[in-house]
């Protein structure tokens, strides 16, 4: 049976409601009148209670919404990382960032890449989106390999450049902290929050199942 994490409901059960209410009708409840016209089928709708949130926090909160609620694909809910958070995954995650990511998200993930301040939204801060209850392994990858334009983001889909193998490879450097590779590779315990001591992959997945 599908289940999600207590502290995700905790953070994320306000959006229930809304999500729902989007899409039943787009207007208050006390509301008099028609509901506004509907929006095209599978994209998602700023409910009445998100619309006095400014643009980059409806983004967000739709994009969180949309995860809790269980509306993504199958490929993406129950896919396992098989990669881990080892030394060796965050050694080949690092220059996979820097080549895709560094650009909007910033070398230490703060959203202040070279490109950020021309986009609007902004980017994500990685660095703190990625410690929070919501951001579990299948939510990275499904936000990573889709991209952000369902949502109104610039944020592009990396299906296609990147493997699912790669994405996970990301992941574990986002979780390690984003450490400097080239002076200092991690080595033990000193690759960051979650790093093994060993090449040999751990099965930390955060199971949405």
């Amino acid at each position: 049976m599908p289940r999600t994490l207590p502290v995700v409901l905790i953070l994320c059960g306000l959006l229930y409601a809304p999500s729902n209410v989007a899409r039943a009708q787009d207007v208050p409840p006390e509301a008099s009148g028609s509901p506004k016209e509907a929006p095209a089928q599978g994209e998602p709708t700023i409910g009445w209670s998100l619309r006095n949130l400014d643009p980059e926090q409806q983004q967000r909160m739709l994009r969180f919404s949309t995860f809790v609620n269980g509306d993504i694909p199958h490929q993406y809910s129950a896919a396992e990382n098989t990669v881990g958070y080892t030394v060796r995954a965050i050694a080949e995650g690092g220059p996979l960032y820097h080549a895709h990511c560094q650009k909007c998200h910033g070398v230490m993930g703060l959203g202040n890449g070279d490109l950020a301040y021309s986009l609007k939204p902004s980017p994500a801060l990685l660095a703190y989106m990625v410690q929070q209850p919501v951001a579990v392994d299948q939510y990275l990858l499904w936000s990573i390999a889709e991209g952000g334009k369902q949502f109104g983001t610039a944020m592009p889909a990396f299906k296609n450049r990147l493997s699912q193998e790669q994405i996970f490879q990301i992941v574990a450097y986002l979780r390690a902290g984003f450490p400097d590779l080239e002076d200092e590779p991690p080595a033990g315990t000193d690759g960051g929050p979650g790093a093994a001591t060993t090449d040999e992959p751990e099965r930390k997945t955060r199971d949405i199942d």
